[in-house]
């Protein structure tokens, strides 16, 4: 697919990932901008609490009188961009800068930042972060194939059940269905403990990452919360999609190879970079002893998955020294920018090959990577905190000007509200709309109760008493006659009813035993294909799995015995019952006899919570009320 104009936007962003891309900046004009820029801003505004007997915080910007000697402490560069920028200093009690000079001086002192660790190296420091709640909750799901979070996610504000983005069509639908759940999350896998609390935002764009450190006691609460993720009830062969691939036990063969084969891949996905052999032999070692001490080889490779998951290697998103020319550095960057998880095994083989230094390789990753569904994740996070959406939810606004604001108390308006500006991030990207639309957007998605609310006061009518009083009175009178008519015509009905139904019962009793309706099977797919009414036990042909209830067929069907007597009629009565309205899914059920006898009933979603009866893709079906 090629790079959309919209897209553009992000692949600016990420290609400031990619090493080719990082040019040399061209030197500025440091020691000028010192004399006329920065030392008078010092006098007048620092050196009061920063220089002579006074040097708050240990700093004494008095002996800053050069150029040359600002640039050579980049420490102190550092902390002036980080309080000057952060409005900490000056203080409350002193004058502030102006807002332009503010901005001219920030700018100055990172450029001389930036030319100060160009020309001294050993100054760079590899960046070191930890994987926030939404990072951790992505990057286990992906690494296991998992089919639903670890988490409640209340920082997931919106969900979508709309399946609408689709790379193909790049148009948004005139509706939608999405909802906000974040007052009342889904529910995560069960037992899992839940994930050490970050100081700020639980998304994937938090730039202060002295806050998502790793000390002793929170390494220790992220081994108990792999443990339980691994013993939860909730992950197992029908929830966790590389179950046969790595848990299951191998038939035959050296356990030792077997074990490190399995290890090797799941170590390069998880590590995010290539395995050195001999972490590869100290987990295999540690694998091969839980089974020597008597573990079953799944519950060994759990062990194994569990160390990975509270592994340093793991938690932690490792910088580089080197200026971003360690690919799988930019790998990683890239995939935790658009998908919010680790990056997937063929874009760590292109860092792996060294491909992905080269620019249109990386271009075409980007593209891939922004068509694959997992970008959803992006379009989740990004806005949300970029735009500080999750502010809206604590909204509390005047209820005497805003009084239907939380006329549902567990619902309030701003539920729908958060909607609006993360449904047109979303138009934006798949329909590549002018960047402009972000700030004064043509169009907005709002429901019902929005646009009510938007156009209206929303105030009750007035309403004429003695009309209403009146308009009754003449309904009750057309009732109680419209009663007195369906009585007389029931009376007409039931003396030309009566004898027919005497008739019919007279005959039945002299004929023979009445069909027998009960149903001859019935399978509940409780991950079986038995026949819990009779013995028409299903035979798979083809690969199956269960799933909530379900039985899903992958290129495949399934088939039953013989019925034990012959069908007279093309009749068949199909009833299927789900545990959950919301779930997804479909089947159909046939009957084969001699010759071209063939009868099929089809059950499915043409739509969300909408079962109906179909076939041919519901091309002879049409939606109907209560479907």
């Amino acid at each position: 697919m090629p790079v959309r104009a919209f897209a553009l936007i992000l692949l600016a962003a990420t290609l400031l990932l990619h090493p080719a891309s990082r040019a040399a900046a061209p030197k500025s004009d440091g020691g000028a901008q010192f004399d006329s820029l920065i030392k008078p801003l010092f006098a007048e505004h620092c050196i009061k609490c920063h220089g002579g007997e006074k040097t708050k915080g240990k700093v004494n910007l008095k002996k800053v009188t050069t150029f040359n000697h600002l640039r050579a402490n980049p420490k102190l560069l550092k902390e002036l961009i980080e309080a000057v920028d952060s409005y900490d200093m000056p203080p409350e009690s002193e004058p502030e800068i102006p807002d332009a000079k503010r901005e001219e001086l920030v700018a100055s002192l990172k450029s001389m930042l930036r030319e100060a660790t160009a020309e001294n190296p050993q100054d760079r420091h590899v960046q070191i972060r930890r994987l926030n709640r939404f990072q951790y909750n992505n990057a286990v799901r992906d690494l296991f194939l998992l089919n639903r979070d670890l988490f409640a996610l209340p920082e997931k504000l919106m969900t979508r059940h709309s399946d609408y983005l689709k790379p193909d069509t790049r148009k948004m639908p005139n509706e939608v269905e999405v909802a906000c759940h974040s007052l009342s999350p889904a529910a995560g896998m069960r037992e899992v403990k839940a994930f050490p609390k970050d100081l700020r935002a639980a998304h994937g764009y938090d730039n202060q990452a002295n806050q998502l450190s790793l000390s002793p006691l929170l390494l220790d609460s992220f081994l108990r919360l792999s443990v339980s993720i691994i013993e939860s009830p909730d992950f197992n062969e029908q929830t966790v999609g590389i179950w046969n691939d790595f848990f299951r036990a191998p038939k035959a063969g050296d356990m030792r190879e077997e074990v490190q084969k399995r290890l090797k891949s799941f170590l390069f996905l998880a590590f995010r970079s290539a395995i050195e052999v001999d972490t590869l032999e100290r987990y295999t070692n540690y694998t091969l002893g839980k089974i020597e001490q008597g573990l079953s080889f799944t519950d060994a490779m759990k062990r194994a998955a569990s160390a990975v998951l509270s592994s340093p290697r793991f938690l932690l998103r490792y910088g580089s020294t080197s200026a971003g020319k360690d690919l799988f550095v930019v790998a990683s960057n890239l995939s935790f920018f658009l998908w919010n998880s680790g990056p997937d095994l063929e874009l760590l083989e292109l860092a792996e090959s060294g491909e992905l230094a080269n620019l249109d390789v990386f271009k075409n990753a980007c593209n891939r990577m922004m068509s694959d569904s997992r970008i959803e994740r992006f379009l989740d996070a990004f806005p949300s905190q970029w735009m500080q959406l999750e502010n809206l939810l604590g909204a509390t606004p005047d209820p005497k000007l805003a009084r239907l604001f939380n006329v549902d108390k567990s619902s309030p308006a701003s539920v729908q509200m958060i909607l609006e500006p993360l449904l047109l991030f979303d138009a934006m990207f798949l329909e590549d709309r002018p960047v402009i639309e972000l700030i004064a957007p043509r169009f907005s998605y709002q429901s019902e109760f929005l646009q009510a609310w938007y156009t209206s006061d929303l105030k009750p009518p007035r309403f004429d008493t003695k009309a209403i009083v009146a308009r009754n009175k003449s309904n009750d009178e057309k009732r109680a006659a419209f009663r007195t008519t369906i009585q007389s015509k029931e009376a007409e009905l039931k003396t030309l009813v009566d004898p027919v139904k005497a008739r019919l019962l007279k005959a039945r009793r002299k004929g023979g035993k009445p069909v027998n309706l009960d149903p001859i099977a019935a399978w509940e797919f409780n991950n079986d294909l038995r026949d819990s009414v009779g013995s028409l036990h299903l035979k798979s042909h083809g690969k199956i799995s269960f799933s909530e209830g379900m039985v899903v067929l992958k290129n495949s069907y399934l088939q039953s015995p013989s019925l034990s007597f012959d069908l007279k009629e093309r009749t068949l009565e199909v009833w299927g019952m789900v545990h959950n309205i919301d779930q997804d899914g479909g089947g159909f059920m046939g009957v084969q006899g001699p010759g071209d006898f063939f009868d099929t009933i089809v059950l499915g979603e043409r739509k969300k919570r909408h079962w109906i009866s179909g076939s041919n893709r519901f091309a002879r079906t049409k939606d109907f009320p209560e479907s």
